[in-house]
């Protein structure tokens, strides 16, 4: 007598739940992604083959356009709130909380402090249209250049925030500078920065290939 052999139907998984969690999830990151601010200045730096890499997090940056202005970028909202609140009651720059709170926001900036209140409350769309001269730099008295204090008050404020255990490491200096900057105005922040005794800083460039490297047998470069 013949065995009987049930019948075999396809499997089927029901996918509902597994829907539900990936729509989950792209809802979340949606919601909680935040826009990188807009560039103030576009540096197109000069080439090298060094290959240091710079941590992701925790740079203080000084950007020098080919114009020669002078613009600052810093790491950490918790530093940026705390130095803004110091440096306006410092030098009376008349800023108001959400002002404040716009500032530890946004990117890099390149406005001297007395006008600093006005580009806040400018659009972001508009930003880009405000004129802008850069951060002040005066070599000839250290005391009197903005961009040392607020290279100076930034690095203080990052070592405050790394007591607190807000942050982990303190700030590493980097510099990027165009291609086409004088070399006067890289100068200018090089001395403002050995000025304040900042003697440790990383230049910015973009990778090329080693000449006295060979190229590995078998792949073409």
């Amino acid at each position: 007598m013949p065995k009987h052999k049930p019948k075999r139907g396809s499997p089927s998984i029901d996918m509902t739940a597994m829907c539900d969690v990936a729509f989950l999830l792209l809802t979340f990151f949606m919601l909680t992604a935040k826009a990188k601010p807009q560039e103030t200045v576009i540096v197109d730096t000069p080439s090298s083959i060094s290959e240091t890499k710079l941590p992701d997090v925790g740079t203080l940056t000084i950007l020098v356009g080919k114009d020669g202005k002078i613009f600052l970028d810093m790491a950490g909202q918790h530093t940026r709130k705390y130095l803004i609140d110091f440096m306006n009651a410092t030098y009376q720059m008349g800023l108001s909380e959400e002002d404040k709170i716009k500032f530890s926001n946004i990117g890099s900036f390149g406005v001297p402090r007395n006008r600093m209140k006005q580009w806040l409350n400018t659009e972001p769309s508009e930003r880009a249209k405000f004129p802008t001269d850069g951060i002040p730099v005066d070599t000839a008295d250290v005391n009197k250049s903005e961009l040392a204090n607020w290279i100076h008050n930034a690095r203080l404020s990052q070592f405050k925030m790394k007591q607190e255990g807000k942050v982990k490491e303190e700030y590493v200096m980097v510099v990027k500078a165009d291609k086409d900057t004088p070399y006067s105005a890289v100068r200018k922040v090089i001395n403002t920065m050995v000025d304040i005794n900042v003697n440790k800083f990383n230049l910015i460039t973009s990778t090329e290939t080693d000449p006295n490297k060979k190229p590995v047998e078998g792949k073409s470069e």
